[in-house]
Order: C-alpha cells, then sequence, then structure tokens
C-alpha cells in the first residue's frame, strides 16, 4: 500500500509539473491586411524550441528559459524578432511584406574571376552588392533534445500517399560553389581565411589530375576506372569517369605531397589502357581514346545523408518538402532515366539512434514517404556522428554499377568530431566514395562554421561534386555564413539541386549524340561598362547579358564591342573575334563544359582574333566566355559534333 502511495504521489508530482510548465500562445498576421499566416516559423532566438503557425496563423510553443526573443519568419516576408517579457501570456506578430525577388540576387564578395555563364536566363544586379546584407548572427546555443512542433498531413503523388508538413517547396534559398569552375580561387585558398584548415582535416586538394576519355566516335566513356600510379606503381588515387567521360585523380590529397613523375591506367570493360606521360591539370587534361562503344547507361542514383540532429528543427521540415519535390522534378526531367533513391539519417553517439536507412528504391513514392517520416532530436553538443553516417552511405547503400551518375547529398548543420580516428575513417570513405564514382555535394544548413565550409568544399573536390549552402534570403532558419568566394548567385533551393543533378546525368545519347536546338547563334553583342572619364551622369542597370551591372558614375560614348565566334556547331576548330576591345580590356577566354567545370584558358594579348581547337573533347555542348576589364564578360554556348 505504501509503494502505492509513492508511485500514485510521483505521478500527482510529475503532472503538477508539466502543467506548469510556462507556454506562450500567439498568432501571426499580415499588417497590412490583417490576414492570418499559415506555416510561419516561430522559434526562440536559442534555437531550442520552435513552432509552425496553423492555418489561422496560431501556435503554441513552450517558454524557454534561456532567451527572452521570439524570431518569426515566412517567406515573402520580413524576419521579425519580439521581446516577449517573463509575465506574457499570449501575443500577436505583425509581419511586413518583403517585395525583393529572390531569384535576382547575385552576391559578390572576392576580387578574384569566376568563370561562370548562365546563358538561358537574364539575371538583374539587386542592392545586394555584399554579404553586408546579412542580419546578425543570433544566440544558436547548444543542440538539445526535442524539435519543432510541425503539423502533418498526407499528399497524394503518383504511387501513393506520402506524409506532408503541410510547407510548400520552393521556400528556401541557396547557392553553389562550384571550385572546378572557380579553380584558381581554390588555388589561392591560402590566401583566404580557410587557409589554415587543411591541416585541421588533412584534407590536401590541391594536386589535380584530371583525364578525359572517349570512345573512336568521340563520345564520352563512362565508368571507366582510372587510377594515378607513382614511379613506384603505388596506387595513389582512384575514380570513375563521370557523364562527360572526365576523372578528377589527386596526388597528396591526405598529406599535401606530391612527386614529379605519375602515370594512370584507364580499366574499362576488364581492359586496362595505360597513359605513361600525364600532366597536372596546371598543364592541361590528359586525353585518351578507347576502342570501345558508346556508353548507354541510364540509371540516376541519388542518395540524402541527413543530419536528424534537434539543431536541425529550424529546418529540417522545409528540406524534407523541398528534397521530395527535387526528386519529383528529376523524373521529369530525365524521362528517359530510372531514378533510384536512398535516404540515411543519422544523429550522434548516445542518441536514439546513431545512424539509420532506407536502402536504394525505385519506387519513389514509398522513399519520400520514409524521407518525411523522421523529425530533429537529439544531438547535444556541436559535432554529430557525420563519419558514420559517411561510411553507411559510401558502403552499406547499394550503389549502381553501371549509373550514369551517383549523387550523394549530405545535409547537415555540424562537422565530425575531429579524433583522429574519426579524421581517419572521413579519410577513408571520401577516397571510398571517389573510386565508386560516388559525387559527394554537400548542403550546409544554418549553423555551418568557416572549418566545416573547407571540410566540406574538400569532400567535393576529392570526388568531383560541388558544394550548395542555403542562405538567409528566404528568412527560414536559423542565420547562415556565406562562402569564401567571389560571387554567387541566389536561387530557389530545389531549382539548384534539380539542376545539379540534371547536368551531372546528362549524356549525349549514342544514336541522337545532340539534342540541343542547332539554331545556336554565331555572334553575341554585348556593350561595353562605361569608362569613369565621361561628363554624363548616369545610374541605371546596364544589361550585360546574363549579369548586369549597376553602374553609378558617367558614362561616354563608346564604341559596342561584340564578338564572332565560328564555325558553331563546330568539329573543333572554332576562331573568337573580338570587335572594338581597347588594349587595356585584354583579357582571357575560357572554356567550360555544361556543368561549368573549367577545361581551358586562352589568354588574349596582342590579337583580337583567337584560334582555338576543341576537337580533343567529347561531343556536346560548351561555353565560352571572355573577361575583359574587372567584371565585365560575354558568354554564350558552342555546339561541338565530330
Amino acid at each position: 500500500m505504501k509503494t502505492i502511495l509513492i508511485i500514485v504521489s510521483c505521478l500527482l508530482l510529475s503532472a503538477s509539473v508539466i502543467a506548469q510548465t510556462p507556454m506562450l500562445q500567439g498568432k501571426v498576421i499580415d499588417k497590412e491586411t490583417r490576414e492570418p499566416i499559415p506555416f510561419a516559423h516561430v522559434y526562440w532566438c536559442d534555437g531550442k524550441t520552435g513552432a509552425l503557425t496553423d492555418l489561422e496563423g496560431d501556435f503554441l510553443i513552450a517558454d524557454s528559459a534561456g532567451c527572452d526573443s521570439l524570431i518569426v519568419s515566412y517567406p515573402g516576408y520580413f524576419k521579425h524578432i519580439i521581446y516577449v517579457k517573463s509575465d506574457i501570456e499570449n501575443v500577436v506578430i505583425e509581419l511586413s511584406a518583403d517585395e525583393i525577388y529572390l531569384s535576382d540576387v547575385i552576391v559578390h564578395s572576392y576580387d578574384e574571376i569566376s568563370v561562370t555563364c548562365d546563358y538561358e536566363s537574364v539575371a538583374k544586379m539587386s542592392d545586394y552588392k555584399s554579404v553586408s546584407h546579412r542580419k546578425p548572427k543570433l544566440a544558436r546555443g547548444d543542440k538539445a533534445e526535442g524539435s519543432a512542433d510541425m503539423p502533418v498531413s498526407w499528399t497524394e503523388v503518383a504511387g501513393g500517399a506520402v506524409p506532408s508538413s503541410g510547407i510548400s517547396a520552393g521556400q528556401l534559398t541557396a547557392g553553389e560553389v562550384n571550385d572546378f569552375t572557380k579553380w584558381k580561387l581554390w588555388e589561392d585558398i591560402n590566401t583566404t581565411d580557410l587557409a589554415s584548415y587543411n591541416k585541421k582535416w588533412t584534407l590536401y586538394p590541391e594536386n589535380r589530375f584530371v583525364v578525359q576519355v572517349t570512345n573512336k566516335k568521340k563520345l564520352p566513356v563512362h565508368n571507366a576506372t582510372a587510377v594515378l600510379m607513382d614511379e613506384t606503381g603505388n596506387v595513389v588515387w582512384s575514380a570513375r569517369t563521370d557523364n562527360t567521360g572526365k576523372a578528377e585523380l589527386w596526388a597528396g590529397m591526405f598529406d599535401g605531397k606530391a612527386d614529379k613523375k605519375y602515370s594512370i591506367n584507364v580499366i574499362y570493360e576488364n581492359k586496362t589502357y595505360p597513359l605513361k606521360k600525364v600532366d597536372s591539370f596546371q598543364n592541361g587534361i590528359n586525353f585518351i581514346e578507347l576502342p570501345v562503344n558508346c556508353s548507354e547507361e541510364k540509371n540516376v542514383d541519388i542518395a540524402f545523408m541527413i543530419d536528424a540532429t534537434g539543431s536541425m528543427g529550424d529546418e529540417i521540415a522545409y528540406l524534407q518538402s523541398e528534397l521530395s519535390d527535387v526528386v519529383e522534378r528529376v523524373k521529369d526531367s530525365l524521362p528517359g532515366n530510372s531514378i533510384r533513391l536512398a535516404i540515411v539519417f543519422y544523429r550522434d553517439m548516445g542518441d536514439a539512434y546513431v545512424v539509420i536507412q532506407k536502402d536504394f528504391t525505385s519506387n519513389i513514392p514509398e522513399a519520400i514517404k520514409y524521407l518525411r517520416s523522421n523529425g530533429a532530436g537529439g544531438g547535444g553538443d556541436y559535432p554529430e556522428a557525420v563519419d558514420s553516417a559517411l561510411h553507411i552511405s559510401v558502403n552499406n547503400l547499394a550503389w549502381s554499377d553501371n549509373a550514369v551518375t551517383r549523387i550523394l547529398f549530405p545535409v547537415l548543420d555540424a562537422p565530425p568530431h575531429e579524433t583522429q580516428a574519426i579524421i581517419t575513417s572521413i579519410q577513408n570513405s571520401v577516397s571510398r566514395a571517389a573510386a565508386k564514382g560516388i559525387r559527394i555535394t554537400p548542403l550546409a544548413c544554418s549553423g555551418v562554421n568557416k572549418s566545416t565550409e573547407y571540410l566540406l568544399r574538400s569532400m567535393a573536390l576529392a570526388t568531383n561534386g560541388t558544394y550548395v549552402f542555403l542562405t538567409d534570403h528566404s528568412g527560414i532558419g536559423n542565420p547562415h555564413i556565406a562562402p569564401t568566394t567571389d560571387e554567387y548567385k541566389v536561387e530557389k533551393l530545389n531549382d539548384a539541386l534539380v539542376r545539379i543533378i540534371v547536368s551531372f546525368s546528362e549524356s549525349p545519347d549514342c544514336d541522337k549524340p545532340i539534342t540541343e536546338n542547332m539554331n545556336v547563334p554565331d555572334t553575341a553583342v554585348m556593350n561595353m561598362p562605361a569608362e569613369k572619364d565621361s561628363t554624363q551622369i548616369n545610374d541605371s542597370i546596364v544589361s550585360m547579358g546574363d549579369d548586369s551591372l549597376k553602374i553609378d558614375t558617367v558614362l561616354p560614348l563608346q564604341p559596342e564591342i561584340s564578338w564572332r565566334y565560328y564555325p558553331n556547331p563546330t568539329a573543333g576548330p572554332v576562331t573568337v573575334e573580338i570587335v572594338n576591345l581597347p588594349e587595356a580590356k585584354e583579357g582571357f577566354l575560357y572554356l567550360t563544359d555544361l556543368s561549368g567545370k573549367l577545361l581551358a584558358r586562352y589568354e588574349v594579348k596582342e590579337s583580337n582574333v583567337i584560334e582555338i581547337d576543341i576537337s580533343m573533347y567529347p561531343t556536346g555542348t560548351y561555353y565560352l566566355t571572355f573577361f575583359y576589364g574587372d567584371e565585365s564578360k560575354l558568354c554564350a554556348p558552342v555546339v561541338l559534333m565530330h
């Protein structure tokens, strides 16, 4: 009887404590229309507790002992921060509409030139001239058990019903830094704020070798194994050729050391093709032609490796919606391909789980259901079990051996722990991913610091991937750091990921190598920015093809700068003529592939006529970009047909 009384007393005491937990009620409305705003994100400034408003704009959130400021955000509105006194139990929060059109933002913050060309869209420069628009970083606090209180509903998609948080896709904003496109900047990384982190993570993506593999018809050969070897015959690095037939190889990746001489063996269909004398990328690309048939792989493997610890509570529901949308859109964008999806969730040692996963499946609704089934919780300190999740993602998932692309997206806001054993595990997983042709493409969320940025960008370079990061422009989640680079374009996250997946998957068809519209012009015309020595005042946006430059200066009368590049399509030789280019504006001509990867650089000195030959590259579409002056560029596609 005494025992029963003790148990009852404990239960009553627990109920009393729970009942006394302070709660804050509130409503979020549009300041002008007074209409409720559903699915607005409401969270305390320490990032530990959050909620979404319901269809009536109402929310209920547990009080936070460590923070007295409530943050409210919703796409299309300015983020609002409100001070809440300890005795307040109910608040009404008004949000003001933000008229900025997000897809028009380009952020500049570095001195070097980046070789990028967005030929099909015209973007204007907004008032975001640098990262100075970023909001002050708020208290983030340690990670805690629990997650934002997300309402769950069900959505019908082809093949079945999947759970939905009620959050629509297309809200998160992101940028991309493809360091293969910006290779000169990466070579100068020691002059930036990322300089010291190569020693911390013992990752040195510096000594780069590129091999381009084609068949006799100059079509790219996929999934050939390229092995870089030193003078004694030891294997230094191994990788597979991608959808363009290129493999990225590295010397001294884990110690920064490089020998003078290397060789490359290309292995395909159990035959070995040697390259005895090879050049580092500084001296050009290594080409090899194999007597093999056209590559016809059509499988696309995509895996998401998602940090599901408590600190991801500010963004995980949005990410689940965005990633689900990405997979559905990729299916539509690659109709001739077979899409398979795998999901990995991870937390940290001591949590409810460390790593759980769903292996590759072509049943996309089933995979999306699993993707949306998990919330954020656990953690407790900053680092997480990234190494364990990466090991399982690379080694335990059933990656297809004949896929045209294999992409692993780590979605995370924190680094791995920094013990030597864990760093060694990361290195092993990265080298294994490269050997299997898995392109690691990290998605950095709020909370990623500069050390983690260096780690993620190095992993991307080592495996022929790219680096994606969330930005503050959506108003969702805690603050995000800007990357160390020259410039980046802000776009919707789902658009960026679809673009990257498609660019990693497309390849010339064996029967119809070029399916693009063949009416590609030979000429692109552009006005040169004004010199600062005239008397006519101008403060306007001057269109420059793909980019725009805001000029707050004077405009003299200048001859129109134009260029011609011909023939287009070409079998290899291309003539580029620059018309009306003053001597002071001499610059560089760059050749990039469809994904933006830099292939060749030509210096323009004495003549405004440049003769180049691209016949060694496989059939496909490439971009020519001519830089003149500090920021200006001409950019357009050229089609190579053999």
